[in-house]
């Protein structure tokens, strides 16, 4: 049995990246750019696992096979499913960013990327960890988006509990249940911990 929620890194990456692109540039169909990207969130999510299925079905590439329904598609599903949540949290983070920090930091010869790592970074770093907690567990909970892009020899945990409730409640379950909700309950933990010295900073400042 696999869970597709033990690699947030691309969802968070893809999402951090998406609300600095927003935050930072001004461009033509910004506003259109953004709709688009925030369709997962108000599509009901059985219209994006049908989107996907047929996605895959009909998509070929590389090769004139359809895509086989394994891992894969279920990463790209869930991929596709779930940055969008990071972009806002993170965008709605960098809003009260104050861009004349960036500007000092180059006055005083920090480059672009020595900018990003000491300046916007740390301030990013709440918006990322919530965002990051909230992908993964929407990606966890998600049953429809994987049963449309899962194929029979492709187990995953949403499917695997659903196959079991179908009989009722067992231990099994039972145990599932009390396992991810103490995962939860650490990692929400853990998150206010590595968020508590990016606020003491801010209050200090």
């Amino acid at each position: 049995m696999r869970a597709t929620s033990g690699r947030p890194t691309r969802r968070t990456i893809i999402g951090a990246m998406a609300a600095l692109f927003l935050w930072r540039f001004r461009f033509p169909f910004k506003a259109a750019y953004e709709g688009v990207m925030a369709l997962p969130i108000v599509i009901p999510e059985i219209c994006m696992g049908v989107a996907l299925l047929a996605f895959f079905a009909r998509t070929g590439w590389p090769t004139a096979v359809p895509w086989p329904l394994n891992l894969g598609p279920i990463v790209i599903g869930h991929v596709a499913f779930c940055f969008p949540f990071v972009a806002i949290v993170v965008r709605a983070r960098m809003a009260g960013f104050d861009r004349s920090l960036e500007e000092a930091s180059k006055d005083l010869g920090a480059g672009e990327w020595q900018t990003f790592r000491r300046i916007t970074l740390p301030y990013m770093k709440p918006g990322l960890i919530a965002g990051a907690l909230l992908s993964m567990t929407l990606s966890l909970d998600d049953f429809v988006i994987t049963f449309f892009t899962s194929g029979p020899e492709t187990l995953t945990f949403p499917v695997k509990v659903y196959s079991m409730v179908r009989f009722g409640a067992t231990p099994e379950v039972n145990a599932a249940s009390t396992l991810l909700i103490a995962v939860t309950i650490v990692l929400t933990v853990i998150a206010m911990r590595l968020q508590r010295p990016t606020e003491t900073a801010e209050a200090g400042a």
